[in-house]
């Protein structure tokens, strides 16, 4: 097994499809939303075309298939008098096919997208994870906080 990971591009057809593929098998398949791929994977070209400067999307690959993705959302922050550029990120939408987990691919994605939080200069990161991915983060350096207060608009908490 050679696991790739990597940045991927909107503008990568074949990296798209894959995205939308495991976007759609982690929630349609797994998470039992309606819909079908044919009507999503076009519309979510769309949607990341229209949204690249704000989401970053990490593609992994195993032996040349998809096999997991991550995203790093961009906000950029209000100025400040002392530092007027400032920026945040979250870590979003962390996912491994079934069949590739356990295999430190989900550990590679995170360590990219905080590589590239970094080097685009973000101030800091969040992210939202599962109960069994706490690990993951936490050895990737994240600390459980007590200080940050959430409101979910749209009824019961989903999975990103």
């Amino acid at each position: 097994m050679t696991a790739v990971v990597r940045q991927a591009s909107s503008e990568s057809d074949a990296e798209v499809s894959a995205l939308a593929g495991l976007r759609f098998r982690w929630r349609h398949d797994e998470g039992g939303e309606a819909g079908d791929l044919q009507t999503f994977a076009p519309a979510f070209r769309a949607w990341w075309r229209d949204h690249a400067a704000t989401h970053l999307g990490f593609l992994a690959e195993v032996d040349g298939e998809a096999a997991g993705m991550a995203w790093l959302g961009v906000l950029v922050r209000i100025p400040g008098p002392d530092r007027f550029e400032r920026t945040s990120g979250m870590i979003q939408s962390v996912y491994v096919s079934p069949d590739a987990r356990g295999r430190g691919i989900g550990t590679s994605l995170v360590e990219l997208a905080i590589a590239t939080a970094r080097e685009r200069g973000l101030d800091y990161l969040g992210v939202h994870p599962s109960e069994r991915s706490y690990p993951v983060y936490e050895r990737a350096g994240f600390a459980r906080t007590s200080s940050v207060l959430e409101l979910g608009l749209t009824g019961p908490r989903r999975p990103a």
